[in-house]
């Protein structure tokens, strides 16, 4: 039954409507603000509300039927990920910072070869960026230049590491650092538990877990039309598409 039938439906109409306006006059302040701050680029700017508009104006167009809910679910959604256009500019301002300590680095390092701040600070930024290909090469550069260094060596051991997890997907023990094979359970040698919450999320920021999640969302787009085409229930069909939404939303964020 629609909810705005019947008596008092101008009331709901008018308090659905004053929380809809409201709902999203918040991240348009705050995307309008991040623009005048030149924290965002015009054009991420008008996506955004672009893509804001089109929901409205969806809404309005199917007001009081399942699509307008669902819209309206997705819309509350996209009205929270304005937090992830301020969370890119925020990154892309710290990636501008560590560039420019970066370059500094290589000065110093230029004028001073055995400077051992200038290597450490330079392996620091990397592994803050995840770049632990070039925090390796920073520290064999030390290494080659001084010859042995007892703190640069073991940097130089856990870039190893990190680079050898990323690209064979071991699992090392948070307990004895032993390495597991992909996928384990428990630790091999001390018998730890590695099935952790965290195992999920570090998985969907791989480039696996991030393309299984565009094909997911993809998925339940194309189960949800195929549903909604075939008569299918209507709940089932608002399921399948907030999900697809949702994962959407993850996809851009994880993606960023």
């Amino acid at each position: 039954m629609d909810p705005t039938a019947g008596t008092g439906a101008a009331y709901f109409n008018v308090m659905l409507m004053a929380i809809t306006l409201m709902m999203i006059a918040y991240p348009v302040y705050r995307v309008i603000s991040m623009l005048v701050d030149k924290s965002i680029e015009v054009t991420e700017a008008v996506i955004y509300m672009g893509v804001l508009a089109g929901f409205i104006g969806g809404i309005m167009a199917s007001w009081g039927t399942p699509v307008g809910w669902l819209l309206m679910v997705m819309l509350a959604v996209l009205c929270l990920s304005y937090q992830l256009i301020q969370q890119t500019a925020e990154r892309r301002l710290v990636a501008q910072m560590d560039k420019d300590d970066l370059a500094e680095c290589e000065q110093i390092i230029t004028s001073h070869p055995t400077n051992a701040w200038a290597y450490e600070r330079a392996t620091d930024i990397c592994r803050r960026r995840g770049d632990y290909q070039g925090g390796a090469e920073y520290a064999e550069r030390y290494l080659a230049t001084v010859g042995s260094d007892t703190k640069m060596e073991m940097r130089l051991k856990r870039f190893k590491s990190l680079i050898r997890q990323r690209e064979t997907g071991v699992k090392v023990c948070p307990e004895c650092h032993t390495e597991n094979y992909p996928g384990a359970s428990v630790c091999i040698k001390c018998g730890r538990s590695l099935a952790l919450p965290g195992d999920f999320l570090a998985g969907c920021a791989t480039d696996t877990g991030i393309r299984a999640l565009a094909a997911t969302g993809i998925t339940l787009m194309l189960a949800g039309i195929v549903v909604a085409v075939t008569g299918g229930n209507t709940v089932l069909v608002g399921l399948l598409f907030t999900g697809a939404f949702v994962a959407s939303v993850a996809y851009l964020y994880l993606r960023r």
